[in-house]
């Protein structure tokens, strides 16, 4: 009983899988923030970093910003993400659920695992946008780039102090819709994205032999491949929620006033097709260990926490006789 109360044996299910899943989402974020930092500079063209690759602009961070400047922003990000994660993950194993409960007979594959990973990955986007917005606008700044003496540098784009001012800035000049500019292919990437990650992801998890299931490198591997395929596809329309959210700096504007599809063909006309898969090589050496960690993470605290696991998990489905009274339950994985 004591074990149990410490892993949170006592929580409801739900309360146990929202602590799993902002724990994992931390660690996996934090784990890749420099990457990150650099994606969404190459991203967002940022006039420092255009053809510098990887290490260039590796070195560029840590020439103008220092050891700290690869973390520019992931105050904003872990604050973001932890909520996120929380929702993502408690969500899918939620809505999972409620469509077995609500439709008995449903097919317990691919189709349950991308409607309610769907859903769930919607629903944290819907529920934290603003603090992405803030993370890329902090992450886009670069601190002493007026000293670069570069012609497109501006003294005010250094104009957030922190999450905050960010947040107090932007709801003052654009109002509650400013926070939410970009939203838009946010939501369009995360439906199949979400879908996919967790189906796949679990998906090969049911590959991997029972006594290897717990062990860390099946986990590491299952996640890496399932981040990997979900971010491929979609990766498209990431670059244009990034340069909708710092649009207020770029010098070309060409998103501006444009829907996602619009913008879509705008960077591939006037910056070239590739421009949508800009930062894709750091993206993937991001998602392997990002998702890999993440889901290794979930599991590894599920189990701590008390949480059955998928293979161990019933769901108590109540059966209904002709008469319309309850029989016995009948229970699915």
């Amino acid at each position: 009983m004591e074990a149990a109360e410490r892993g949170g044996g006592l929580l409801p299910v739900a309360v146990r899988e929202l602590i799993a899943g902002g724990v994992a989402g931390g660690v996996a974020k934090s784990a890749v923030a420099p990457l990150e930092r650099v994606k969404i500079l190459l991203q967002t063209r940022r006039v420092e970093f255009r053809g510098s690759g990887l290490v260039g602009s590796f070195r560029t961070i840590y020439r103008t910003e220092g050891p700290l400047g690869f973390y520019r922003g992931n105050g904003a990000s872990v604050a973001r993400i932890v909520p996120y994660a929380a929702l993502h993950y408690m969500a899918y194993e939620e809505y999972r659920r409620w469509i077995i409960l609500g439709f008995p007979n449903v097919e317990q594959g691919p189709v349950l695992d991308l409607v309610s990973g769907s859903i769930a990955g919607g629903t944290a986007v819907v529920s934290t946008y603003p603090l992405d917005l803030v993370r890329t606008k902090l992450a886009y700044q670069v601190k002493g780039a007026v000293n670069l003496s570069l012609r497109e540098s501006k003294p005010s784009e250094q104009v957030y102090k922190g999450i905050l001012d960010c947040v107090k800035t932007i709801h003052r000049q654009n109002g509650l819709k400013g926070l939410y500019r970009g939203m838009a292919p946010s939501l369009y990437g995360i439906f199949p994205y979400s879908g996919l990650k967790f189906y796949f992801y679990e998906k090969m998890k049911t590959n991997v032999p029972e006594e290897h299931r717990k062990d860390i490198i099946p986990k590491l591997a299952c996640g890496s491949v399932a981040g990997l395929l979900g971010q491929t596809i979609t990766y498209p329309l990431d670059v244009v929620r990034r340069q909708m959210q710092v649009q207020v700096f770029s010098s070309s504007n060409l998103v501006k006033g444009k829907g996602t599809f619009g913008s879509l063909v705008m960077i591939a006309k006037h910056q070239g097709w590739k421009q949508l898969f800009s930062g894709l090589s750091i993206n993937y050496l991001k998602v392997v260990p990002s998702v890999a960690i993440g889901f290794t993470v979930y599991d590894s605290m599920k189990d701590w926490l008390n949480v059955p696991s998928r293979e161990r998990a019933a769901v108590v489905v109540p059966v209904l006789s002709e008469d319309g009274s309850n029989t016995a339950p009948v229970h699915s994985s």
